[in-house]
């Protein structure tokens, strides 16, 4: 009985030996995307917020007079700077947006009959306005009009549309490398958010 208590010991030792590095690589892979999926969440957050702010406010319309004006540089960057501040105070200080590789882009759009009627800004087309190394955008809008026309109800009234969307390259925080083996470091990530907005409303009478 002893003799056998000992063997079965000492084959618990060599088995637990040989799982051991498996069991770490796991272990330290669920740490890494965990720290991921964080950044993930963090990101949508700020999309989700800066496109909830930019519905109540106008992309189309100066501030002062109200004259018609696209784009409206102030609107975009009003939306830039809550997408910006949210990711600061969301994450912690722990995401920084790097002007080099990473980018928040807005677009708004008047929908009219179940399709696009305008996108704004107009100037820039289906790139929407981005804010590092404009006008030559480090990231362009995702959603060609096409695409967004191909999402619409076309029986839906009338409506205004923003969009917010951000690009982060994380960077790992372990980076192991039997990590970035598999994966490539860093990794985009990319986050959108879709909110009405009234004031891009198609109307019956544009502006001029």
């Amino acid at each position: 009985m002893i003799r056998r208590r000992h063997r079965t010991t000492g084959q618990s030792l060599v088995e637990f030996t040989i799982l051991l590095p498996v069991l770490l690589i796991m272990i330290s892979g669920l740490i890494e995307f965990g720290f991921l999926l964080n950044y993930y969440l963090d990101l949508i957050d700020a999309a989700r917020e800066a496109a909830r702010w930019g519905a109540g406010d106008d992309p189309i319309h100066d501030d002062t007079s109200g004259a018609y004006i696209d784009p409206n540089p102030n609107f975009y960057g009003r939306v830039f700077a809550v997408a910006r501040d949210s990711i600061d105070t969301g994450s912690g200080g722990q995401i920084s947006l790097d002007p080099l590789t990473d980018n928040v882009v807005v677009s708004a759009f008047g929908i009219s009959g179940g399709v696009v009627d305008e996108r704004y800004p107009n100037v820039d087309g289906d790139l929407g306005r981005c804010f590092y190394n404009y006008p030559a955008c480090n990231h362009n809008s995702d959603f060609t009009t096409a695409e967004v026309n191909a999402l619409l109800d076309p029986s839906a009234p009338n409506t205004g549309i923003v969009l917010v969307e951000i690009w982060y390259d994380y960077h790992m925080i372990l980076g192991l490398p039997w990590i970035t083996l598999f994966v490539p470091d860093p990794v985009t990530l990319y986050a959108y958010s879709w909110m009405p907005n009234a004031n891009a409303e198609p109307t019956p009478t544009p502006g001029p």
